[in-house]
């Protein structure tokens, strides 16, 4: 229980869209490059097939602490600019790998695949796009793995996955979205959730001694979200009686699959480089459609739901990472990343106040005996994200800078 309690706190916008890859302390410090170069039982996040290079059983926990920061501008000089809350989202990940016979190894991870993270001031000018807004994600995966011969490895196995949506916006009463006034504001509020399944596929081949490929795909996960809309009026004007009832509120949110394609080298015994492409097909997310029991506006058939169209593009992630054994009880690690956002200029909103983003990571592993000890830092960088001028969805011709988020991991793992 403690761990799912932490699990739902590990929300934060920091990879492309809301995904999160800060799987293990060594993933992090080799930027994610860790599908086709196994050394622990993280491999159940990354590429269940490596878990045929464990011996015996391998435990492995952790956790990453994730500190954003973002600041929305607005040209209009009447508009309050404001800084994104400061928040350390502790996003944690437990695995066990066991060697069943010389052919067969079952597996589990508990770890959280997609999260978001987002909050602004009450009164900001953005408030009647977005207040603050959650995606919190916990995954449990239970895999088998297979071992043809000394080539092949295949491995498979089902995700279920809990979210928890919720959003904090403001609603104006009399529909004229004023960011200069809050006579006619009401605070809204939307909270669900949803469990459902997917399901993972991996391979490794090793064509040579001295080179791994793998191939990992991740379904998608189809959440429909039930919940509750619940409003607290701020302003006194509110002419039609909108917005005073709690209501039911129900919608589908599609998590995208994913393909992970990794070669792993070791050009000399102590060197390990490895880099990944991850193809993601955000196209899934088109929209965020939410379907209330009753009208929100008394008297207005449309006021039954709310539509916000997002039109998210398919994206692609590069890591590159590299090890080095400089002792036998002390490794070396670094990574880059380059990750492209899915989220077109004409859709842009303050949900994800992010861009393009780039991540360098550094970090050491300590082996003790049985014992490993993981350390990493990761440092993002995301480009400015430019907003047009669209009044209707409270969005504001602006920009958001000062996109950056500071990683600290560790793991601690155990084999007998």
């Amino acid at each position: 229980m403690a761990m799912l309690a932490v699990l739902l706190m590990a929300g934060t916008a920091i990879a492309s869209g809301f995904g999160i890859y800060e799987w293990s302390g060594r993933s992090n410090a080799m930027g994610g490059a860790t599908y086709a170069n196994t050394r622990d039982a993280s491999t159940v996040a990354t590429n269940p097939s490596g878990m045929t290079d464990l011996e015996g059983t391998h435990l492995l926990t952790g956790v990453s602490a994730i500190a954003p920061k973002a600041i929305v501008d607005f040209d209009n000089a009447a508009y309050n600019d404001s800084t994104g809350k400061s928040n350390v989202w502790l996003p944690p990940h437990a695995y066990v790998s066991h060697q069943l016979s010389e052919d067969f190894w079952i597996g589990a991870g508990v770890f959280s695949r997609f999260g978001l993270g987002t909050e602004f001031e009450e009164t900001w000018a953005g408030r009647y796009n977005m207040m603050d807004a959650s995606i919190e994600s916990v995954s449990f995966t239970p895999v088998l793995a297979y071992r043809l011969n000394d080539q092949w490895s295949f491995s498979a196995g089902p995700e279920f996955m809990y979210m928890r949506f919720q959003q904090g916006k403001t609603v104006d009463n009399i529909n004229v979205k004023d960011p200069t006034t809050t006579t006619s504001d009401t605070h809204a509020k939307l909270d669900g959730d949803s469990t459902d399944v997917g399901g993972v596929f991996a391979v490794t081949y090793k064509p040579l001694d001295w080179v791994t490929t793998a191939l990992t795909y991740r379904t998608q996960v189809e959440h429909k979200i039930v919940g509750d809309a619940t409003f607290s009026p701020i302003g006194a004007v509110n002419p039609l009686g909108a917005y005073t009832t709690t209501a039911g509120a129900h919608g589908v949110i599609t998590l995208p699959d994913s393909l992970t394609l990794a070669v792993a080298i070791k050009p000399m015994d102590k060197l390990t480089v490895e880099a990944d492409i991850l193809y993601t097909r955000w196209e899934s997310y088109q929209e965020l459609r939410i379907n209330y029991d009753r009208q929100l506006i008394p008297g207005v058939a449309a006021s039954t739901q709310s539509v916000t169209e997002k039109a998210w593009r398919n994206t692609f992630r590069y890591q590159l990472g590299v090890e080095y054994a400089l002792y036998d009880w002390l490794d070396l690690r670094a990574g880059y990343i380059y990750d492209q956002s899915p989220i077109c200029d004409d859709h842009a909103d303050y949900m994800v106040p992010a861009n393009d983003r780039q991540l360098y990571s550094a970090g050491v592993g300590l082996n003790l005996d049985n014992w490993t000890v993981d350390l990493s830092y990761i440092y993002l960088s995301s480009d400015e994200r430019a907003y047009n001028n669209r009044p209707a969805e409270g969005v504001y011709s602006g920009e958001a800078h000062d996109l950056e988020t500071h990683i600290v991991g560790v793991s601690l793992g155990y084999k007998f």
